[in-house]
């Protein structure tokens, strides 16, 4: 898939941690409404009069982000509201807050893939047309911008795509609106054998923690900074990482198509 690969919840943690607002770790146990975790050495009510959230970035409740309404040092308690859809466990992983909600870093993120769209291309290899009899023409998977090699499977069901089955370029053709023609005469279909269709194309845009992001990690975070909120910004006093953070994400990475590739017709 190319040279980075990264999940989102890994870029994030990278974000938050570049603007300080990150506390990571794993509690030990809780329930609905609380979590356990003895690495936490703030005073009583350090995280609730702060105005800290938990979002669980792994395990039990993984996607889920609540207020913290309470913190007790010496049983290492946090309490939070609403309630967790399931009791905290030793594999809820946490990330704890207070400038920055995940929806806004999330959205920050999104933005700075969108802002690059097009100028950085990468990688994607799909398997899921599947060859019909007498059929000649395909719709293209989405997100494939561009299209370079195309090899029909081996053996039908069998997974397997050699250098045997790559397809004469002479032999297929793109189309609209985004699909692939086989030429009728010169290629031979072979009912229920799968193509892989190897290409370029967009970054997606993310939503879950686990989906994976192929963009330069560095400059990535740093174009993000820029599409945080403007007014917390201000308020805590990010003026400085905001100014460095233009500067730095002003020279945007580039990946070109590969030089045999052909562009998908919208």
């Amino acid at each position: 898939m190319g040279l980075y690969s990264n999940a989102y919840s890994v870029i994030r943690q990278y974000l938050s941690g570049a603007v300080g607002d990150l506390v990571t770790g794993t509690f030990a146990s809780g329930t609905t409404t609380t979590g356990v975790h003895t690495m936490l050495r703030k005073s009583d009510d350090y995280y609730n009069e702060h105005g800290y959230r938990v979002y669980i970035y792994g395990g039990t409740n993984i996607g889920e982000e609540r207020e913290v309404s309470d913190w007790v040092y010496s049983s290492s308690t946090l309490t939070v509201a609403p309630a967790f859809t399931s009791a905290i466990d030793a594999t809820s992983q946490y990330e704890l807050r207070h400038l920055f909600w995940e929806d806004e870093y999330r959205n920050a993120i999104n933005l700075a893939i969108a802002s690059i769209a097009g100028k950085y291309l990468i990688d994607k290899t799909d398997i899921t047309v599947t060859l019909t009899a007498g059929i000649y023409e395909y719709s293209l998977p989405s997100g494939m911008n561009y299209v370079n090699r195309i090899t029909t499977e081996a053996d039908v069901g069998g997974g397997v795509f050699n250098t045997e089955g790559v397809i004469d370029t002479r032999d297929w053709q793109l189309i609209s609106p985004r699909k692939l023609k086989l030429h009728e005469e010169r290629y031979s279909i072979t009912a229920n054998k799968d193509l892989r269709i190897e290409g370029q194309g967009r970054q997606t845009a993310v939503s879950g923690d686990a989906d994976i992001i192929y963009l330069p990690p560095d400059w990535l975070v740093q174009k993000a900074i820029t599409f945080l909120p403007q007014a917390k910004i201000q308020t805590y006093g990010l003026d400085a990482t905001y100014q460095q953070a233009l500067v730095q994400s002003v020279f945007e990475p580039r990946n070109s198509p590969a030089s045999d590739a052909r562009r998908v017709i919208e």
